[in-house]
């Protein structure tokens, strides 16, 4: 039975549900708990945020700090995933109902009010906003434009036929945010300056034997590689849905493309990977990093794109799950072997 089969509804049985209180899991659905491959959508960009901007900083945070932040993050990212798709299901509901993947939603099937969901999304955004209080206020703001744009994204179905696009800038700003967790200060009015990864000086305000990185166009070109996944990755799980999508109005690169998604997404991996590989040079990083992020998103990019059914939901559903991780497990072993790399590095100079 593929995704598309009309099913009557089912409460979720994993472990989770089957010891939430009855009234509690309509919620629970909202923030998609049952669910976790759209929670890693969201994560990934986090965990390799962290890794970049780890990699960037001089002395290297201590494994043990970036095991806190990254928890840290994960319990934001599972908050912010609630906010979003409460927000989503609520816009939705309309459409929803007349989709056959999302019509068992609980807003969709009248479990949860219009009025109650919303009382939940500002529930939730409470939350949220308590998990950011311990951060730096430059990495709060970064939060609250993410919130912002993720929010609009909804919104983007009625009006564009860009709306992954728009999915995909909320997802790469995680880029930026992390770089701030981390205390790096990139500044977008100068964005050819050097940053230094240094903390003594010559006099000149340069870091002592330190190597300059041109730090800003490496984090662009690592938001533009979120972006560009996101989008590419979006678009497979669009197809699912998308003779639905064509009855109900609903507008996405999915219906835009049509039989041309594999050749545009095809241009647009191929970007990701140039990006990567930039990023890669401009940070004058190891082989580590070229061969297990570069090399190792490539290869599941090229895979995807070769083997994908877009006329199979249930191929669709796979490539954005499994394989989607796959693109985030490179990258995040990309940036985090190089810090690991850098890492010894940084000791072996201070021992000396």
């Amino acid at each position: 039975m593929t995704a598309q089969a009309a099913t009557p509804y089912k409460p979720p049985s994993t472990p989770l549900f089957t010891i939430l209180p009855s009234s509690w899991i309509p919620y629970a659905e909202l923030m998609r708990l049952d669910r976790p491959d759209g929670f890693y959508a969201f994560y990934w960009h986090y965990a390799i945020g962290l890794g970049f901007a780890a990699c960037l900083t001089a002395p290297p945070p201590t494994p043990s700090t970036l095991l806190s932040l990254s928890l840290h993050l994960a319990l934001w990212t599972l908050l912010l995933r609630g906010i979003t798709c409460t927000w989503n299901d609520n816009l939705d509901q309309e459409f929803d109902r007349r989709v056959t993947r999302t019509k068992n939603r609980p807003i969709a099937r009248g479990a949860v009010s219009t009025m109650n969901a919303h009382i939940f999304t500002l529930l939730l955004i409470g939350l949220a906003g308590a998990v950011l209080v311990p951060l730096s206020r430059e990495a709060v703001i970064h939060a609250l434009g993410i919130t912002v744009v993720l929010m609009i994204y909804p919104l983007g179905k009625r009006f564009t036929d860009f709306p992954q696009v728009i999915l995909g800038v909320g997802f790469a700003m995680p880029v930026f945010m992390c770089c701030a967790v981390l205390g790096m200060q990139i500044s977008l009015p100068f964005p050819w300056t050097c940053y230094t990864t240094g903390t003594g000086t010559s006099g000149d305000g340069v870091g002592d034997g330190v190597l300059q990185i041109r730090a800003f166009p490496a984090a662009a070109g690592l938001f533009l590689v979120s972006l560009l996944w996101t989008v590419i990755f979006d678009t497979v799980y669009a197809h699912q849905d998308v003779k639905d999508d064509v009855k109900a109005g609903v507008r996405s690169l999915a219906v835009l493309l049509g039989g041309w998604t594999k050749a545009v997404l095809s241009v647009l991996a191929a970007g990701q990977v140039m990006l990567l590989l930039w990023v890669g040079v401009m940070c004058q990083f190891s082989v580590v990093y070229f061969v297990l992020g570069c090399g190792g998103a490539g290869g599941v990019l090229a895979s995807m794109l070769w083997l994908v059914k877009l006329d199979r939901p249930a191929s669709c559903a796979w490539w954005f799950g499994p394989g989607s991780k796959l693109v985030g497990a490179c990258l995040v072993a990309g940036f985090w072997g190089e810090y690991l790399v850098r890492s010894d590095m940084a000791g072996l100079v201070a021992a000396l």
